[in-house]
């Protein structure tokens, strides 16, 4: 029990035999002494109230000082509590551009990738095209995706290595746009077109999307691929009422047409836009040096040509 209840409990019974004390005087005859002692007692009465009312008046105080300082101590609690926080962000960050910089100084040797993508060991018994995935999963840099195409395209001639069925492999695995297209690239220079047909037919979506901007994209991959089937998926474009997707399709068709493409640019040359005419004229005099045969198959310079970049070289 507490110290108050234990107070009050005390002015209860005091009361209470107050009042039963003047029951009992109530019987005496004597008024003054009767009048005396009602007198004396309410005096106690009020003083214990008096004194009860100070006692409350403490403890809230009491508790008002514990409350405050309780909500000063979880003041500073969060204070600390944020402080650290924030000194284990900063050193998190310190670490991390630390790291950023190691990695900037000491750039990837794209030789020994290339090396750990063709080899087989007893340790490491992986195909390469595996090796590619498992490579590409980890870390998709650009800088990753110009090593793992420039190895493909080294292997062309090489089908111990890389055989045909791995370049079907890789093309139906990988996501990543450049892979894709060198692997089919590689399977027509060895005079298999099935996967760079899939490319092609993998663009025609795009071509037809209300989106100019979607379209403009779709024939920047298909110039990419250096193949005369793409050119017949461009052709359409040729004519388009945008004049930014028409000046991307004559580039694509440039790239990747031959002799027999001409007659889809001949009245282009004519144009009253006097970019329209100049480009689809360099497009003629391109495509005239080409046989109709050419680009029919994908050759190694084309596909060289054609190799993503390693960012910083």
């Amino acid at each position: 029990m507490s110290n108050a209840g234990s107070f009050k409990t005390i002015v209860v019974a005091t009361a209470s035999g107050a009042v039963l004390t003047w029951a009992a005087l109530s019987l005496t005859s004597d008024e003054a002494i009767q009048s005396a002692q009602i007198a004396t007692l309410e005096s106690r009465i009020e003083g214990l109230e008096s004194l009860l009312a100070q006692k409350e008046d403490a403890l809230n105080k009491a508790r008002s000082r514990s409350w405050t300082s309780g909500v000063q101590t979880q003041a500073a609690t969060r204070e600390t509590v944020a402080k650290v926080q924030a000194a284990n962000t900063a050193a998190l960050d310190s670490a991390l551009m630390q790291a950023e910089g190691s990695s900037a100084q000491a750039p990837l040797d794209s030789q020994q990738v290339l090396r750990d993508l063709s080899s087989k060991s007893e340790g490491d018994s992986r195909s390469f095209s595996a090796k590619v995935n498992d490579l590409l999963a980890i870390n998709p840099s650009p800088e990753n995706v110009a090593i793992v195409s420039q190895g493909v395209v080294d292997k062309a001639s090489n089908p111990e290595i890389l055989s045909d069925q791995e370049l079907e492999v890789l093309y139906q695995s990988q996501t990543n746009s450049d892979v894709k297209r060198v692997a089919a690239q590689v399977l027509s220079m060895r005079g298999d077109n099935r996967l760079i047909e899939k490319q092609v037919s993998g663009a025609e979506a795009a071509l037809r999307s209300d989106n100019a901007a979607e379209r403009q994209q779709a024939l920047i991959e298909l110039a990419k691929t250096r193949y005369a089937g793409a050119a017949n998926a461009v052709a359409p474009l040729l004519q388009d009422k945008n004049m930014d997707v028409k000046m991307n399709a004559l580039l694509a068709l440039k790239a990747t047409g031959n002799q027999s493409h001409i007659p889809m640019v001949e009245s282009l040359a004519h144009s009253s836009n006097p970019d329209v005419s100049w480009l689809a004229n360099d497009v003629i005099n391109t495509l005239q040096n080409l046989s109709d045969k050419a680009r029919t198959r994908v050759t190694s310079s084309d596909a060289i040509a054609e190799l993503p970049a390693v960012p910083g070289d």
